[in-house]
């Protein structure tokens, strides 16, 4: 494939969506930038990959050259027309070697107030909840991350919280900025300048990986917090959704 000089890696909800005019014309901005060879776009997201693939149409999201749902547990490439979809096999086997879901389960035991998201989001590779209902959300989740410190399991499990609501337990090596990691190796793209933008907590682990992103104005506080750390290729614009990825995006020089 010819070697585009950019890679996008943009999350969907509230930071593609939330704005449907300014989505229409970002969609047609990167679309025209993948058509001409000079960009390869990843979404990664929460989504399951049904409803990723109906937005193409439903919500005039851009078509990308790969997809990683569920938190960075499943990898999809095109076409993404063809009936069934498969997770890309090599990510899924390297996400199988340690974990196990019945164990992960039990980090959840006795939390007041949990309720366990449906089944489409409990995957083999991912065990999620919701804890808004819980007394207190942020401590909730801190006491899963400490059980999986104290059963000496950081190796193993992974807990992403985000929106003060979303849990979720995966593989240490997932998550969206390792999920994006492979795919550029896997593209053999690694010489090519990464740019991502999020907007909540699941996608701090793509700021973790790649030092170019943008934070989006309508962010979570607990992506926001990222300021406090002064990253020197973190921009966080000032406008939501589409329009701050755009922002974003001509700051950096790509559109």
């Amino acid at each position: 494939m010819q070697q585009p000089e950019w890679i996008l890696a943009c999350d969907i909800d509230n930071t593609l969506t939330g704005d449907p005019v300014a989505l229409a014309e970002l969609t047609r901005q990167l679309t025209d930038l993948r058509q001409q060879g000079d960009l390869f776009l990843i979404l990664p997201t929460a989504r399951a990959v049904p409803d990723v693939v109906s937005g193409f149409v439903d919500e005039n999201l851009p078509v990308p050259d790969a997809i990683s749902t569920q938190v960075g547990t499943e990898i999809y490439l095109p076409p993404f027309d063809d009936g069934e979809l498969t997770p890309l096999p090599e990510w899924e086997a390297h996400l199988r070697r340690n974990f196990s879901r019945q164990e992960a389960l039990v980090f959840l035991d006795g939390i007041e107030g949990l309720v366990m998201q449906s089944d489409k989001y409990n995957t083999p590779l991912k065990v999620s909840c919701f804890l808004d209902q819980a007394p207190d959300p942020d401590g909730a989740a801190a006491l899963v991350q400490q059980r999986v410190i104290e059963a000496d399991a950081t190796d193993t499990y992974r807990v992403i919280w985000s929106s003060t609501r979303d849990l979720d337990i995966v593989p240490t090596e997932a998550g969206k900025g390792n999920a994006i990691k492979f795919i550029v190796d896997y593209f053999d793209l690694t010489s090519r300048t990464v740019i991502i933008a999020g907007d909540s907590g699941n996608d701090r682990t793509m700021f973790d990986e790649f030092p170019k992103g943008i934070v989006v104005g309508n962010a979570q506080p607990e992506l926001k917090r990222l300021k406090e750390e002064n990253p020197p290729e973190v921009y966080f614009a000032q406008r939501c959704c589409a329009a701050a990825v755009m922002e974003g995006l001509q700051h950096f020089g790509l559109i």
